[in-house]
């Protein structure tokens, strides 16, 4: 098993794929019914305990987004959109027939892109406090600005549990040299492909309906960053789909209550 410094992810395989030229970390992990799990802002490494209970049920395939992790960037990848259509690429690739798609955070954007553009990809889809739609308008803003918040203030509003690794300096002092390099990676990718305009695709909710597979949104009844505004909005562009709201969860759900969180997508796609 080639993990490197992941050694959270040690229930499954982590292996390179070549798609179109492009050099990516792929985990796969688990049997059964193919499942795609695309990353949110803190990289598939934070995942793992997730990953795992999920993997109970699914074939689990989580590759790292392009520019994060150890993830080659393609020259001109600047946007979502990029990565939506990179990974249609990569399900015609690994002849991935209609898996579950499931997508937190960043990555739920991520998923919500590939299936404007081809729907009939998925048999379910499962957003997690997916960004994507307009995070503020005029002066009113849905979205908090994590690109304005300090290491320390981003940790502690992505969970209510333990924050994500790197989350103050002291830890970032103290971790090996490719850990912190893959967190660079994370947070620059990140920039690139969310900066502006903010965590959004202005056309993506004219877009939403296009999105015809059974269809679950999660939230957090705790989230910080997202508002009951932009959630309300998602729903209203994506109005066949179920929406389930996780207690005692916070942005990261995978984070703070990981088993809860298979069952139920589990249960769902099932």
């Amino acid at each position: 098993m080639e993990t490197g410094c992941l050694d959270e992810l040690d229930f499954g395989e982590m292996s390179r794929l070549d798609i179109n030229g492009t050099d990516i970390e792929m985990f796969i992990a688990g049997t059964g019914a193919p499942l795609l799990y695309l990353h949110g802002i803190d990289g598939v490494e934070e995942a793992a305990d997730f990953l795992k209970p999920l993997s109970q049920h699914f074939t689990v395939y989580a590759p790292t987004h392009p520019g994060f992790g150890t993830s080659a960037l393609p020259e001109r990848f600047d946007r979502v959109d990029d990565l939506g259509y990179f990974y249609l690429d990569m399900m015609d690739i690994l002849s991935l027939d209609q898996p579950v798609i499931v997508g937190s955070s960043f990555g739920g954007w991520v998923a919500a892109e590939m299936l404007t553009k081809e729907s009939n990809r998925a048999s379910k889809m499962i957003l997690i406090s997916p960004f994507g739609l307009k995070t503020a308008q005029r002066r009113e803003q849905y979205v908090a600005d994590i690109f304005m918040m300090s290491k320390q203030e981003l940790g502690t509003s992505l969970q209510l549990g333990t924050p994500p690794l790197g989350s103050d300096f002291q830890t970032l002092a103290n971790l090996p040299e490719d850990r912190l390099r893959r967190l660079m990676r994370n947070d620059e990718a990140l920039s690139l492909y969310a900066w502006t305009p903010y965590m959004n695709n202005p056309k993506l909710g004219d877009r939403l309906h296009r999105i015809h597979c059974p269809s679950l949104v999660i939230w957090g009844a705790e989230d910080s960053l997202i508002t009951p505004a932009y959630r309300a909005a998602f729903g209203n562009a994506l109005p066949s789909a179920e929406t389930s709201v996780f207690e005692k969860a916070g942005h990261r759900v995978h984070a703070d209550q990981p088993e809860k969180l298979a069952a139920q997508i589990a249960a769902f796609a099932n």
